[in-house]
């Protein structure tokens, strides 16, 4: 596994004498040792103060929820991430706490981005998840819809709200879900954002698992 990051070219030296390599390929910098990204905070963040990187894999976490709008049954998703760098600003929290590197239980995120254009696709195609524009969120962002009246199922309701099919309180609720692994080419510099339950160590044990 590596970390492709961008570096502009006024940059591209000291990256270099980081040790960051160029894919002429995908005429990208990258980074081959997972021990030696956090030499290379300044790129992975950019302007940000915090960023996660996902590594080796994460899941589709596919659910069924009842329409607040239709009342019927319609297929929702979220996405697993178990494998992941948190990563914050060092010149907030210092350069030992700054890269924390997490692997131990699934936990559902409501989002994951960015995503590749293509990857994006299918989702709309299967699952009805796209972006759209939320009179409650007053923005546009990707989102689930009702597979019948094509009506946005809000990130609130899926992923806080006691009922969903993503708040997992019982190993009855994790055996409903499914899992979908997706495999990575190379360790991907993204923004979560992830909820932590305290049941989530069932999610790995009792969810239902399958190939993408």
């Amino acid at each position: 596994m590596s970390l492709i990051i961008e570096v502009p070219f006024a940059e591209k030296d000291e990256a270099k004498s980081l040790g960051a390599k160029w894919n002429p390929e995908l005429k990208k910098w990258y980074v081959e040792e997972r021990q030696n990204y956090y030499k290379f905070e300044k790129w992975i963040l950019g302007n940000k103060e915090k960023t996660h990187i996902l590594c080796d894999y994460f899941y589709i976490v596919e659910g069924t929820h009842i329409c607040f709008k239709c009342n019927k049954p319609t297929t929702v998703i979220g996405f697993g991430v178990q494998k992941f760098f948190e990563v914050y600003d060092s010149n907030e929290y210092g350069k030992k706490d700054n890269f924390y590197f997490v692997d131990d239980d699934i936990h559902i995120a409501s989002h994951i981005e960015p995503l590749p254009k293509d990857f994006l696709d299918i989702l709309k195609e299967k699952y009805n998840y796209y972006e759209s524009y939320s009179k409650t969120a007053n923005e546009s962002y990707l989102v689930n819809h009702c597979s019948n009246c094509k009506v946005i199922q809000g990130d609130f309701f899926l992923f806080q709200e006691v009922d969903t099919p993503f708040f997992i309180d019982s190993i009855e609720k994790a055996k409903q879900l499914k899992l979908y692994k997706i495999p990575l080419k190379n360790d991907l510099i993204v923004n979560l954002d992830i909820g932590w339950g305290s049941n989530d160590y069932i999610i790995d044990e009792y969810a239902q698992k399958f190939n993408f």
